[in-house]
């Protein structure tokens, strides 16, 4: 039995049908007056697959996102790929580590949501400084007999991209969320950020340089575009 699809209506000179599904997974349409209700159902319905597919992904987003968290017990974050649960406690001492398997967060206000807000976005940007330099360094050599220069770090919370890159600057810019997918795909940006030190854009030039350099990009591609940036 197929579900239905719940949806708001506005009505306004359009052309066309237009469709929105927004990150809380709320769908809006927007139509002419002129256009009948079952016309417009009929579009929802042969968007259906579309539909599914696109909420699936932003589900899938939020399971990644520490800003839609509540920092609390039993919490899943990840790091590296890797799935870590949230153990609060009350403790004298502020501290925040993790085991491999859960992620402590000591605090002298278990209760205090935006002291816990802070530890945790703090421990998950010492995580991106510390993780990002070395995979930088780590794959610096592939570019360093281009006579490409080391270039800096700058992390940032970025709503429409992964990385950019800087070259006059000698910077790589990388999106804060990166931590918490696997090494390889952000060893995967980073490449990418170095490739456009020789190839300022995405020529076939630019591609054939990066498969030569990471053969298995496109697996990588794929698994961080299933997450969609808001």
């Amino acid at each position: 039995m197929e579900s239905k699809i719940s949806y708001t209506l506005q009505r306004k000179q359009v052309k066309n049908i237009n469709l929105r599904i927004r990150p809380d997974g709320n769908i809006y349409v927007s139509a002419s007056p002129l256009v009948p209700i079952s016309t417009i159902e009929q579009y929802i319905d042969s968007k259906g697959d579309y539909i599914a597919r696109t909420l699936a992904r932003f589900n899938e987003k939020r399971k990644w996102e520490v800003s839609s968290k509540k920092y609390i017990s039993g919490e899943s974050f990840y790091l590296l790929g890797k799935q870590l649960r949230l153990i609060v406690k009350e403790a004298p001492k502020n501290h925040i580590f993790s085991d491999g398997i859960y992620l402590h967060l000591d605090c002298r206000q278990p209760e205090n949501f935006t002291k816990k807000q802070k530890l945790i976005n703090d421990y998950f940007k010492k995580q991106c400084l510390e993780t990002f330099s070395h995979l930088i360094a780590k794959n610096y050599p592939l570019f360093e007999k281009y006579d490409i220069p080391c270039p800096s770090l700058h992390i940032r919370n970025m709503t429409s991209r992964w990385g950019s890159c800087l070259p006059t600057k000698k910077q790589i810019i990388l999106n804060t969320s990166l931590i918490h997918f696997p090494e390889r795909c952000i060893e995967y940006i980073i490449i990418h950020e170095f490739c456009h030190f020789l190839y300022p854009n995405h020529s076939k030039k630019f591609y054939s340089f990066l498969t030569v350099l990471m053969p298995d990009w496109k697996e990588h591609k794929n698994e961080l575009e299933n997450i969609i940036l808001i």
